[in-house]
């Protein structure tokens, strides 16, 4: 999404009421956007080192989930650099910034959806054909998708480097980054093609997907439940001999699947208000129509915008919310770094009280010494011990 034209629609007569809440919206956007920035990439890395570094790396589905975070963080940080320019760093306006950063918000926004629709169409097939995921969905198959993926989204984002420029405004003689004149046709052309291949393709994708995939765990709950125990575990014995999933994995499966449906689906809610008042705002603009001036629209063109923008930095919340094994993780992993942090404290504390008594052992001889070793043993024992728990 070309983000110059996400942003204002252009001025109109203010009253008083609309301006109260223009400036309402302009100063909840000056402290909101960097608390989102700072905390919605925090989370995007911490999901991206508890994935990498944990044993969540062994599956696939986690590789869409870390390049969704990665993709995410990108966009958060060309908004933190819009952001600057509310506070009169001007960085955003200047030339090679400019297109680099208008490119950036176009890659990012391209491959958040597709990497959204790729762990769909995963959660489709792990759902409706279990037997087949074993080999269809691998972590060498993930990381293929995704590097085509990304290299798609580079060369189909490519033409926005040559469609924005710093532009002089007579009228206030300032320099902002805004669609070149000369490029206005190609730019009206590829904003129709970014909005199919951003929007309407995959939304139709994982609305149809999502809808499948809930069909398919209804039905499959329904026959869980009348099952009796016997027949559980005839069944059992029989889907080990054919190499199915156990009890276990399917659970796990299906606490997977709950927490991608309601990613997919957050996704969905914050992206459809921003791209259907981007759809309504070209049809009049084809139309020559001045309505797209309206202040109703420009309003609610702001808040799409707000909810656009958070959609970037909430999935590690979703992620803990809904996703009871990466929560676990999660809390594992900060708890053992304090641990380790507290043995380490522990450690050096104790290795200078050694130092002091092998000091008054050389000054008191050798039975003092004796003495003193066994007893600095014990708590290096129980440090050790600790450790290893």
């Amino acid at each position: 999404m070309i983000i110059m034209e996400n942003r204002t629609l252009g001025l109109a007569k203010v009253t008083s009421e609309h301006e109260l809440i223009l400036n309402l919206l302009s100063g909840f956007q000056m402290y909101y956007i960097p608390i989102l920035v700072c905390l919605g990439s925090l989370g995007n890395c911490l999901s991206v080192c508890v994935i990498f570094c944990t044993k969540m790396r062994r599956t696939s589905s986690n590789f869409y989930l870390a390049a969704l975070a990665i993709s995410d963080t990108g966009f958060l940080v060309t908004l933190f650099v819009v952001w600057l320019g509310m506070v009169e760093v001007k960085l955003f306006d200047r030339q090679g910034f400019c297109q680099f950063f208008v490119y950036l918000t176009t890659v990012c926004s391209f491959l958040s959806a597709w990497f959204v629709v790729a762990f769909t169409v995963e959660r489709f097939v792990a759902v409706r054909y279990p037997l087949r995921l074993q080999w269809m969905c691998t972590v060498k198959r993930a990381k293929t998708i995704l590097l085509s993926i990304t290299l798609v989204g580079l060369v189909v984002c490519s033409p926005v480097l040559l469609f924005s420029k710093p532009q002089t405004t007579n009228l206030l003689n300032t320099t902002t980054c805004s669609l070149a004149a000369e490029w206005q046709k190609w730019a009206s052309t590829y904003n129709v093609i970014d909005t199919v291949l951003t929007f309407v393709v995959p939304f139709c994708l994982i609305v149809v997907l999502n809808g499948l995939i809930v069909k398919s765990v209804g039905i499959l709950a329904r026959v869980r439940r009348t099952l009796t125990i016997e027949a559980g575990v005839q069944q059992g014995d029989r889907d080990r001999s054919s190499g199915s999933q156990s009890p276990r994995g399917v659970v796990h499966q299906q606490k997977v699947t709950k927490m991608l449906l309601m990613v997919s689906s957050v996704f969905l809610c914050f992206n459809l208000p921003a791209y259907v008042i981007r759809i309504y705002i070209y049809v009049l603009t084809q139309k020559n129509e001045e309505k797209h001036h309206n202040l109703h629209l420009i309003i609610a063109q702001q808040i799409s915008n707000i909810l656009f923008d958070t959609n970037f930095g909430i999935n590690f919340v979703l992620y803990c919310a809904t996703g009871q094994n990466f929560r676990t993780i999660v809390v594992r992993v900060l708890c053992r770094r304090c641990r380790s942090r507290t043995n380490n404290s522990s450690l050096t504390q104790r290795s200078s009280q050694r130092n002091l008594f092998v000091m008054d052992s050389d000054r008191s001889g050798g039975s003092m010494y004796r003495h003193r070793a066994q007893t600095i043993n014990a708590p290096w024992t129980e440090c050790h011990e600790m450790q290893s728990f």
